[in-house]
């Protein structure tokens, strides 16, 4: 089987599922009883993601570095577009393109965008994130939903690592 086709299957199939329990939950209960439980699966998700990258990479221990390559894989495993700038202890990600705004757009729902956003970015990528270095600050710069041309996210490590001489 071609793995690119599995791979474009799958990801529609995420995506798809995801978008329609919301929907449901929302019929049957509310808007904010969906974001609500959303918010429940987002705060459990990014680990189980972190833990499959850091295993298909072969990731041994808590370094920033994994960290960085994990980040890059699950963008562009995940459809973004944008870059990700590394000095430490700061990690930048500008995201130009975001699929899930794209397809709050396309279903007429992109006035949902910035409370989706509210709920789940900032956990997304904070939970994500403390899977590979503990002790991280977790900032939102700017967000597509909310009007800025890229979305941008900071981590900034808050540990002090001692240099062996």
């Amino acid at each position: 089987m071609d793995p690119k086709a599995l791979s474009e299957y799958f990801k529609k199939c995420f995506l798809a599922v995801d978008g329609l329990w919301f929907m449901m939950l929302e019929k049957t209960h509310s808007f904010e009883k969906a974001l609500e439980v959303d918010g429940m699966v987002w705060e459990i998700l990014p680990k189980i993601q972190a833990r499959k990258i850091k295993e298909l990479f072969k990731m041994d221990g808590d370094k920033t570095e994994h960290l960085v390559k994990a980040i890059e894989f699950k963008l562009a495993a995940e459809d973004f577009v944008g870059e990700l700038q590394w000095e430490d202890p700061r990690i930048e990600i500008t995201i130009r393109k975001c699929p899930w705004l794209a397809l709050l757009r396309k279903s007429k729902r992109e006035h949902l965008a910035e409370k989706i956003s509210d709920a789940i970015c900032t956990i997304e990528y904070r939970v994500f994130a403390e899977e590979f270095v503990d002790g991280l600050d977790f900032e939102i710069i700017s967000r597509r939903c909310c009007g800025d041309q890229v979305c941008t996210f900071v981590l900034k490590t808050s540990q002090v690592v001692p240099i062996h001489k």
